[in-house]
C-alpha cells in the first residue's frame, strides 16, 4: 500500500465522515446514494461489535479514503474512494479482513469469509479472484415506480392485517422471520439481540410501516419496512410455511406499496438473494418489480489454527 497512507480503527466522532465516503462510492458505482448515517451506526451498535478491532479506515493526511467493517462474523463491507483506487488499498484491506476473520474464528474451525461487490466493479472482482475468492451467491436489488393508486391488497380468507405492536409482537415476529428465512440456502440464523439491533434499535424504525397478518390470533405473515425519506423500502417479508402459495406474500407487498404511495414515495425497492428457495424473486416480478442492479458475494474458506496443546 502507498506509504503516504495510514491504517487505523475509526473513531466514533468520524461516523459522518465514514458515511460520506460510503455515499461517494455508491454514487460512483450505482449513480445514487444507497447508505445513510443510520445504517453505519446500526453496524457499529450490533451486539459483540468492537469498533477498535472489527473496523478499519485508511487515511490520507486528514482525509478518510477507505473503510472496511465486519457487519457479520463472516461478511466484510469494503469501500475505497474512487479517487484513491490503484494505490494498493484494496489488497491491504483484504489482508486485514482475513487476519481479523481468523481471529474471530474458534481454533481449528473454518470460516467462509465473504465480500459483496456490484456487478460492474471489475477491479474488486479481479482482486478477490486473484486471492482465491469465488462467487457464491447473487443479490438482486429490485424496484418499481409507485402509482398514485396502487393495486390494493387482496387478503386470503380469514386474514386480518394491522400494524406492529412492539410490546406484544416483537418475539413472535422474530420467530416467524427466522423460521421463514431458515428455508433459504445457507441461512445464518440471527440471535434475537442481533435482529432487534438491526431492525428495531435504529432511527429508521417506525411501527406504522411494519404490517402484521393474523389468522385466528396467530401471526402468519409480516412485511417490515424502514422509514426512509426518499423511497419506500422493504427490509423483510416473511410468510409462514402453511400460508405460502395462497397470495399472502403478494398482499403484504401490496399493503406496503399502498402505504408508501399514501406517504408520497415514488418508488419501492428491496433486495432478494439467490439463496431464497421460496420463490420470492418471482413473486416480486409478478407484482411488477424488476432488477435494478446485481451484486455478487465472493467467498473464501479460511481455517483458524488449532489451539496449542
Amino acid at each position: 500500500m502507498d506509504t503516504a497512507l495510514t491504517t487505523r480503527a475509526p473513531r466514533p466522532d468520524e461516523a459522518q465522515a465514514v458515511t460520506d465516503l460510503v455515499i461517494a462510492c455508491d454514487i460512483h458505482e450505482l449513480g445514487e446514494p444507497d447508505f445513510e448515517l443510520d445504517d453505519l451506526l446500526t453496524d457499529w451498535h450490533m451486539p459483540g461489535f468492537d469498533l477498535e478491532r472489527d473496523a478499519v479506515v485508511v487515511v490520507d493526511g486528514d482525509r478518510i479514503v477507505a473503510y472496511a467493517v465486519f457487519v457479520r462474523n463472516d461478511y466484510v463491507d469494503v469501500y475505497v474512494h474512487p479517487d484513491s483506487r490503484g494505490r494498493g488499498i484494496g489488497r491491504s484491506i483484504l489482508e486485514w479482513s482475513e487476519r481479523r476473520g481468523l481471529e474471530r474464528t474458534p481454533p481449528g474451525e473454518e470460516i467462509r469469509l465473504g465480500q459483496v461487490i456490484t456487478s460492474g466493479h471489475d477491479g474488486a472482482r479481479t482482486l478477490l479472484e486473484r486471492h482465491g475468492y469465488e462467487p457464491a451467491r447473487t443479490y438482486w436489488r429490485m424496484s418499481m415506480p409507485l402509482e398514485e393508486t396502487p393495486t390494493p391488497p387482496a387478503w386470503p380468507e380469514g386474514v386480518l392485517v394491522r400494524t406492529f405492536d412492539q410490546e406484544r409482537d416483537t418475539r413472535a415476529v422474530f420467530a416467524l422471520v427466522q423460521d421463514a428465512f431458515g428455508d433459504n440456502e445457507r441461512y445464518a440464523a440471527e440471535s434475537f439481540e442481533e435482529w432487534q439491533a438491526f431492525m428495531i434499535d435504529r432511527e429508521a424504525f417506525e411501527p406504522g410501516l411494519w404490517f402484521i397478518a393474523e389468522s385466528k390470533g396467530e401471526i402468519v405473515g409480516c412485511v417490515l419496512c424502514p422509514n426512509y425519506e426518499d423511497e419506500g423500502y422493504v427490509r423483510q417479508l416473511a410468510v409462514a410455511r402453511d400460508w405460502r402459495r395462497r397470495g399472502l406474500g403478494t398482499a403484504l407487498l401490496r399493503q406496503a406499496m399502498s402505504e408508501f404511495s399514501r406517504r408520497g414515495r415514488k418508488e419501492i425497492g428491496l433486495v432478494v438473494d439467490s439463496g431464497n428457495r421460496t420463490g420470492a424473486k418471482e413473486l416480486y416480478e409478478r407484482a411488477g418489480m424488476t432488477v435494478a442492479r446485481e451484486h455478487t458475494r465472493y467467498e473464501k474458506t479460511l481455517r483458524a489454527p488449532a489451539a496449542a496443546s
